[in-house]
């Protein structure tokens, strides 16, 4: 009983937690991205699949920044925080 109850919280802190993250980071569907990219407003499109998926496809001007490399290569980033950053991967399997 006790193992239950501790699961249950503990999946219970995690999707609370995800969905605060969530509320502070949105996600967006691809016709929102279309209309930010043929917009007027500026956006920073990070795409972060491995070099060699990037190679074969990207949504032009983004630009490949790896999640262990984020750190590293931050400079990358606009200095200006009113763009927004957008981030792209695969997706889950």
């Amino acid at each position: 009983m006790k193992k239950t109850m501790t699961l249950l919280f503990l999946f219970s802190f995690l999707f609370l937690f995800s969905t605060s993250v969530m509320a502070q980071y949105p996600v967006i569907d691809a016709e929102q991205l279309r209309s930010y990219v043929t917009g007027n407003k500026k956006v920073v499109l990070v795409d972060s699949r491995t070099s060699e998926e990037y190679q074969q496809a990207h949504i032009p001007g983004a630009i490949n920044i790896m999640p262990d490399q984020m750190k590293a290569r931050a400079a990358r980033l606009p200095k200006d925080k009113a763009a927004p950053v957008i981030f792209y991967c695969r997706g889950m399997d």
